[in-house]
C-alpha cells in the first residue's frame, strides 16, 4: 500500500504590476525557472507538463537563476534570504543559504565560474551583496546606488565586470573580482532601469528601462555607446534578454508588445504584438533554446519563434493558491484564490475558462455526470460551466458561500451560505434559512438527502425539498467538510482539528471516527467509486487514504503541497489529484 508521485503541474510565474520578473533558461537540460509562491519552479521548456518544485523558502519567492554549469541554482525571496541549490538530483538537496539583505532580492547573477553570486535588492544597509556560493564568503561590494537596485549581471567571458541599475536611473560599473566600484553612468535614462544583461560574447552591455529606452555601452570599459529604437516601444520596458550568438536581443514591454533587435543596425528585426489590456503586459522574457519565451502579468508564459506571428505555445495555469477541484470526464477543473478557473487534461495541459468568469475567489466546485460544473464564488454568484467555458448561468447566492454540492444524477445544486441552504434545479431555486451557522454541504448522487455541517460541531440532514430529516451525533470539532460516499449510504465528515468521522446513514451514528490521522483542518474529502475509501487533504500539508473497512490503515504522503491541501479527488480508481496553497496540481498512484 502506497502512494507515489506522478505529476507537478506547476503555477505560473508571481507577477506584480509594475515588476520585472527575470527569467532563466538552461540550455543543457533545456528548462526554465521561476519564482511561484513560496516555491520556486524548474520547468522542461519541450514538455512543460515537465515540472519540479523545491520548497525550503519561508517568504515568497522572487527570482531564480541557474548556475552557468547548470548544476546549481540560486533562488532569493521577500526576506533577503539567498538559497543555492542542487538543480540536478532529485531531492533538491540545498547547498547554502544566506542572509543577504535586509528587503526584498529583485534579481541574482552568477559568475561564469558557477562560484560567485552577486544578489540586489531592496535593503536598509545596503542595495546589494557579492559572495561565494559555497560558502557565503564576501566578494566585493555593491555601492553607488541611491535606490532600489533592480538587475544585475556579470560579464560572462573574461575579465569579469558586472553592472546593476536601479530606480535612481543610473547604471554602476565594477570590476572584479573582487568586484569593486568603478564609474556609475548617468543620463542615458530619465526613469527607473529595469533590466540589465551582458552579451554572451562579453561586447556589449543592454540595459532598459521605464522611460522606454534601450540603451547600448561596451562590455567591457562599460562606456555609453547608442540608444536603440528611441519610441518603437510605447510603454515601459521591463525585460531583456540576448541570443546566444550575441548578434541580437528581445525586449518586452508594458505595451504588449515583445520586440527583437539586431545589434549591429540597431533595428526592430520582428515584433509580437499582443491584445492591449493590463493583463497582457509582457513583464519578462528569455532566450529558450528554439523558442523565446515571454511572460505576461496574468502570468501567461508565451512561447514565441521568429517565423510566426503568434505564440506557438501559450502556457496557461493558477498563481494564486487553488481553492477548489472538480473532476469530468477526461480531466478536471480547478478554481483559485483570484477568481480564476483552469481546465485541465489529463495529460496536464491547462486551459482557462472562456466567458464572463468570477471577480473573485472561487469557494467551490462541482460537476455533475454530464460533466456540467457548478461554480460559487466570494462575488456571492453561482455560475455554470459548460464545454469548457462559462455558459451565461448565473444565479445570486445572496450571501458569501461557504460550499457547494451537485447530486452528478440529477444535477440539483446544493449552496450553503453562513445563515441558508439553497436548491437549484431546472431553473428553479428554493432556499431555507438555517439556525445555526453553516460551514460545508453535500448531496446525495439522486439528490434525495442534503447533509449540512455547522459551526457548532453537528451535522444536519434535509429532504430534497429542503425540509429537516435529522440531526447526527455531533463531532469533536466545528465541520470543515462533508462527503457523501457514491450510494449515499455513508457520509464522512472532516473537521478543524484533522479528525474524520464517518456516519452510517441508515442507522444515524458514527461507525468509526478512527480516521483522525490528520493534524489540522480538513480541506477536501473525495470518495472512490467503490465507496471502500476516501482521500482526504489538510491544512497539514497531506494527503492521506483511509479505508472503511479497515479504519485504523492508512496510506498518506506528507508535505503533498506546501501550505496547505485544499481539494483533492479520485481521477479513476487508481489516480489522485490534488490541489494547493502552492497553486500547484499534483497526480499521485494510489496502490491498495
Amino acid at each position: 500500500m502506497a502512494i507515489t508521485p506522478i505529476a507537478t503541474w506547476a503555477p505560473l510565474p508571481s507577477t506584480a504590476r509594475g515588476q520585472t520578473v527575470h527569467l532563466s533558461y538552461d540550455k543543457k537540460s533545456d528548462r526554465i525557472v521561476y519564482a511561484a509562491n513560496k516555491s520556486i519552479f524548474i520547468r522542461s521548456v519541450s514538455n512543460p507538463a515537465e515540472a519540479r518544485q523545491y520548497n525550503a523558502h519561508t517568504a515568497n519567492t522572487t527570482v531564480a537563476k541557474f548556475s552557468p554549469s547548470g548544476y546549481y541554482i540560486a533562488s532569493g525571496d521577500a526576506s533577503g534570504t539567498v538559497r543555492v541549490w542542487d538543480a540536478v538530483g532529485e531531492d533538491m538537496i540545498t547547498k547554502g543559504e544566506y542572509f543577504v539583505l535586509s528587503g526584498r532580492i529583485n534579481d541574482l547573477a552568477w559568475d561564469a565560474d558557477s562560484q560567485r553570486i552577486i544578489a540586489v535588492g531592496d535593503g536598509r544597509e545596503r542595495y546589494g551583496h557579492c559572495f561565494t556560493a559555497d560558502s557565503g564568503n564576501k566578494v566585493g561590494e555593491i555601492i553607488g546606488h541611491t535606490s532600489v537596485v533592480n538587475s544585475v549581471d556579470i560579464r560572462p567571458v573574461r575579465p569579469y565586470r558586472a553592472a546593476t541599475v536601479s530606480d535612481d536611473s543610473t547604471l554602476v560599473f565594477y570590476n572584479g573580482p573582487p568586484f569593486a566600484f568603478n564609474f556609475a553612468s548617468k543620463g542615458n535614462h530619465s526613469n527607473f532601469v529595469n533590466d540589465v544583461k551582458f552579451s554572451p560574447n562579453g561586447e556589449f552591455i543592454v540595459s532598459v528601462g521605464s522611460d522606454s529606452k534601450i540603451v547600448l555601452y561596451d562590455g567591457k570599459t562599460g562606456e555609453f555607446q547608442k540608444v536603440i529604437g528611441e519610441k518603437e516601444h510605447k510603454g515601459t520596458i521591463f525585460a531583456v534578454s540576448w541570443s546566444p550568438d550575441s548578434s541580437k536581443f528581445v525586449t518586452s514591454s508594458a505595451d504588449g508588445t515583445v520586440k527583437l533587435w539586431d545589434v549591429a543596425s540597431g533595428n526592430v528585426v520582428k515584433s509580437w504584438e499582443f491584445e492591449k489590456s493590463p493583463a497582457n503586459q509582457q513583464v519578462g522574457v528569455v532566450f529558450a533554446g528554439k523558442y523565446i519565451i515571454s511572460l505576461a502579468l496574468s502570468g501567461d508564459l508565451n512561447f514565441l519563434t521568429e517565423d510566426s506571428d503568434k505564440p506557438e505555445i501559450v502556457l496557461n495555469g493558477h498563481q494564486k493558491s487553488i481553492t477548489a477541484l472538480a473532476t469530468v470526464k477526461g480531466g478536471f477543473y480547478t478554481g483559485s484564490y483570484d477568481g480564476r478557473v483552469i481546465h485541465w487534461s489529463e495529460k496536464g495541459v491547462a486551459t482557462t475558462v472562456a466567458g464572463d468568469g468570477h471577480s473573485n475567489l472561487i469557494a467551490a466546485l462541482s460537476a455533475d455526470d454530464q460533466d456540467n460544473v457548478w461554480s460559487a464564488g466570494w462575488d456571492d454568484i453561482l455560475k455554470k460551466i459548460s464545454d469548457g467555458k462559462f455558459s451565461g448561468t448565473n444565479n445570486s447566492i445572496g450571501g458569501q458561500p461557504k460550499a457547494l454540492s451537485v447530486a452528478k444524477k440529477s444535477g440539483a445544486v446544493a449552496v450553503v451560505t453562513e445563515t441558508s441552504l439553497q436548491l437549484f434545479e431546472n431553473g428553479t431555486s428554493k432556499s431555507a434559512k438555517l439556525p445555526f451557522n453553516a460551514t460545508s454541504v453535500s448531496i446525495t448522487e439522486d439528490g434525495s438527502l442534503i447533509a449540512v455541517g455547522s459551526q457548532n460541531y453537528e451535522v444536519h440532514l434535509f429532504n430534497g425539498d429542503l425540509s429537516p430529516s435529522t440531526k447526527l451525533p455531533p463531532i469533536r470539532a466545528a465541520v470543515t467538510y462533508l462527503a457523501f460516499s457514491p450510494s449515499g449510504s455513508h457520509l464522512a465528515a472532516g473537521d478543524a482539528t484533522g479528525k474524520i468521522a464517518l456516519y452510517n446513514i441508515a442507522d444515524k451514528n458514527i461507525q468509526t471516527s478512527r480516521w483522525a490521522f490528520h493534524t489540522s483542518r480538513i480541506n477536501s474529502i473525495s470518495w472512490h467509486s467503490s465507496g471502500q475509501y476516501i482521500v482526504a487533504g489538510s491544512l497539514d500539508t497531506n494527503v492521506i487514504v483511509y479505508s472503511v473497512e479497515k479504519p485504523v490503515k492508512n496510506i498518506k504522503f506528507l508535505g503533498a503541497h506546501k501550505e496547505g491541501v485544499n481539494a483533492v479527488a479520485w481521477l479513476n480508481d487508481t489516480t489522485i489529484v490534488s490541489a494547493g496553497s502552492d497553486a500547484a496540481v499534483k497526480t499521485w498512484a494510489v496502490e491498495f
